[in-house]
């Protein structure tokens, strides 16, 4: 009994209390720890917040003065904004931005001694004047600017209207450009610009600039999280308010009963380990040696697994040339769905029922292995490995044509299997399966329940798309991209009504590549977008020099895809001073049919700038009456593979007619693409076509050579022999 009481004191001086004070030390200093954390993280929130509520303020102030940089530091706005205004210059350029306020929604024009010349809110004359609508505050900005005249940037601020509401306000100089205009002598007139904060800019703000509940207030007092706005004079006019600052204090709230339980649950655990920690070392050995043990397997259908695969191939792939070694590799088509539709029970059945279909089918043939979660591999060795591998390949595919029996439960599935094998090359045992698994993906594309061979041009194919991407990076940055327009001729008259702007890409090496080749490259490759904005803009400065017809940009799903794509395009006709009346938008229906709802919004807001839209090929993919209703499209263009068959008497001319017809009846402008001969352009003239365009009229051409031709082909009358 002594002995016991000893060993037991002993015990507890040397491993019970140290091991209880060391505890209470670390749980004490956990938690101080903890709530200094949640402390330190709504301080950080708190100050992350403000300053980005700062930055949302200051990004608004300094988009509306790049806004007004464009408008005031502008040649043709001191031709026609000093001495006598041209109100007709005003309409199409001032007032009618402040219709649609993308970019500004009030304006007004100060004349030399300060006077209001004009002023515009929402596309009608205001009714005040920039000092009734603004007070006092605006006459420092006026100051200012009248102490720099010459200062190409605005003075910005935020001023309270007449009626309470906060705007962002610019005020500068109306300015030349460049040299080529003179300033009249003495003061500058100013350009006023004020865009109000309402609640759609603050919900872009805080989606820009990740604010949760951020919200503009007049009212700051009682609120913790603000950011006060002041107006020049130093008033606080309101402010901006977001959630509480509580992440830290919601985590801790959160995590501390757990802590506390896992805790408690330490103490019990530490009591109990230090009773059993010769048991536990026990048995850990013994599970260490299970689990060498099952290294090799897997553990739910009994194969062999990927480390023993990849161990078998690696010593098999020493001798397995001239074809005498080959790799299946296996994946099961719609397995997703079966774990979706049953739950992954049934799916873990499903995998053991596969395997066991497979196992008899591999038998004395090859090892069968599960390498992933519904893929499977087999390694063949034998003078004929690529031949057999084929055949047993199909026969995998073949057993899955029926379906499974699960407790009465009929599961159907599908399998796609790669074949790839040695030919006499060094080959490593990775590169092997990777080429049985691209092999694979290629039955997949091509339908899927199929038997697919690596063959090299596999890869070539994918090695040529590699270099065709870096290729066309390299032609962006060194500016060998190209734009050719090709004209559209209005039906009735054969005089040109249009130009279409056409992207070429003419390859050092490969000489024309197709925009059909590498669009679909730069749509991969994130390349689109700056390409696209970069046609838009050549295409717009090219159409300046021409007369006064519409040109067509095409646009890729993709740039419809980004919400700022409006906001782009506007800027794009304000940097090159396009007008908005002659740009006409061509878009496909594949962005209509993925995203219906953003297709929309963004087609209305093209055409609030003035923008024409235009839907190309139509009549080749899933055009329907529904879509031509539900969206504001101005026009159609019927493709080329419609346009080919009218000169038939079968149902290729029946079927454009119809289509014509269609698009007639919903009171749209159509035009015929790809038009070859003098008989398409009649017969699709007598359909009701509005415009033709095509070879049989005009090949794409360059800016100076389509100017030109166009300058020359209006100034005469054209007598088109269909026309009675």
């Amino acid at each position: 009994m002594a002995r016991f009481l000893r060993s037991t004191w002993g015990f507890s001086l040397k491993v019970a209390i140290p091991s209880a004070l060391l505890l209470a030390v670390a749980i004490g200093a956990a938690s101080l720890v903890l709530s200094d954390m949640a402390a330190q993280v709504d301080r950080i929130e708190t100050t992350g917040r403000e300053k980005s509520s700062q930055a949302a303020l200051n990004s608004f102030l300094t988009h509306l003065r790049e806004t007004h940089g464009d408008y005031a530091v502008w040649n043709d706005a001191v031709t026609n904004l000093y001495g006598t205004v041209n109100y007709d210059f005003v309409r199409t350029n001032i007032q009618d931005s402040t219709r649609a306020g993308v970019l500004y929604d009030q304006v007004f024009l100060l004349d030399e001694s300060g006077r209001d010349v004009f002023g515009y809110r929402n596309g009608q004359p205001a009714l005040r004047s920039v000092r009734e609508e603004f007070g006092p505050a605006i006459d420092l900005m006026i100051e200012a600017v009248r102490r720099e005249p010459y200062r190409t940037a605005a003075q910005t601020a935020f001023l309270k209207d007449h009626v309470g509401e906060i705007a962002a306000v610019a005020i500068g100089s109306v300015l030349p450009s460049n040299g080529e205009v003179r300033l009249p002598t003495g003061r500058t007139r100013l350009l006023v610009m004020a865009r109000h904060l309402e609640q759609t800019a603050i919900q872009r703000l805080s989606r820009d600039f990740v604010l949760d509940e951020l919200t503009l207030v007049k009212d700051a007092s009682g609120l913790a999280q603000v950011l006060p706005i002041l107006d020049p004079l130093g008033h606080q006019i309101g402010a901006l308010s977001w959630g509480p600052s509580s992440r830290g204090t919601e985590a801790l709230t959160r995590v501390a009963p757990t802590a506390v339980l896992a805790m408690t649950l330490i103490c019990a655990t530490m009591a109990f380990l230090l009773v059993i920690s010769f048991r536990n070392q026990v048995e850990l050995q013994r599970r260490e040696q299970e689990a060498q043990r099952a290294a090799g397997q897997d553990g739910l259908t009994g194969l062999p697994n990927r480390r023993t695969l990849g161990r078998a191939l690696g010593d098999a792939v020493q001798t397995g040339r001239d074809g005498r070694l080959a790799v299946i590799y296996l994946d099961l088509d719609g397995f997703k769905e079966v774990n979706d539709t049953y739950g992954h029970e049934i799916g873990d059945r499903l995998l053991v029922k596969v395997a066991a279909a497979f196992a008899r089918i591999c038998e004395g043939r090859g090892m069968l292995s599960r390498v992933g979660g519904d893929e499977f591999a087999v390694v063949m060795h034998g003078a004929n490995a690529a031949n057999a591998a084929g055949v047993v390949a199909e026969t995998m595919v073949r057993a899955c044509d029926e379906p499974f029996d699960l407790d009465g439960r009929q599961v159907q599935i599908s399998t796609s299997a790669g074949v790839a094998a040695t030919w006499g090359e060094p080959i490593s045992a990775d590169e092997l399966t990777r080429r049985a698994d691209v092999a694979m993906y290629l039955a997949k594309e091509f339908g899927r329940n199929r038997v697919a061979f690596y063959d090299p041009s596999i890869d070539a194919a994918k090695a040529e798309r590699v270099r065709l991407a870096e290729d066309l990076r390299n032609a962006i940055r060194q500016d060998n991209l190209a734009v050719v327009y090709q004209p559209i001729f209005d039906a009735r008259t054969m005089r040109p009504s249009g130009v279409e702007a056409l992207l070429r890409w003419l390859h050092p090496e490969l000489g024309l590549v197709p925009p059909d080749k590498f669009v679909p490259i730069a749509e991969e490759s994130g390349l689109i977008e700056p390409i696209g904005e970069w046609v838009l803009r050549r295409a717009c400065r090219d159409a300046l020099a021409w007369p006064d017809v519409k040109l067509s940009v095409n646009v890729s799903p993709v740039q419809f895809r980004n919400p700022g794509f409006d906001t782009l395009l506007a800027k794009v006709l304000a940097d090159t001073g396009f007008p908005p009346r002659r740009l006409e938008i061509e878009m496909t229906e594949t962005h209509l049919v993925a995203n219906p709802d953003r297709a929309q919004a963004i087609i209305a807001s093209l055409r609030a700038l003035g923008v024409t839209i235009s839907l190309d090929d139509f009549g080749t993919g899933y055009s329907s009456i529904g879509y031509l209703r539900r969206f504001t499209f101005d026009k159609v263009k019927i493709d080329r593979s419609l346009v080919v068959g009218v000169t038939g008497n079968g149902s290729g001319r029946e079927l454009c007619e119809a289509t014509i017809a269609l698009a007639r009846a919903l009171d749209l402008s159509v035009t015929a693409e790809g038009v070859e001969t003098e008989q398409e352009a009649e017969i699709l003239t007598k359909a009701g076509c509005d415009d033709l365009q095509g070879y049989a009229f005009a090949r794409p051409m360059s800016a100076d050579v389509v100017g030109s031709f166009l300058v020359a082909t209006l100034s005469r009358p054209l007598v088109v022999p269909w026309i009675v």
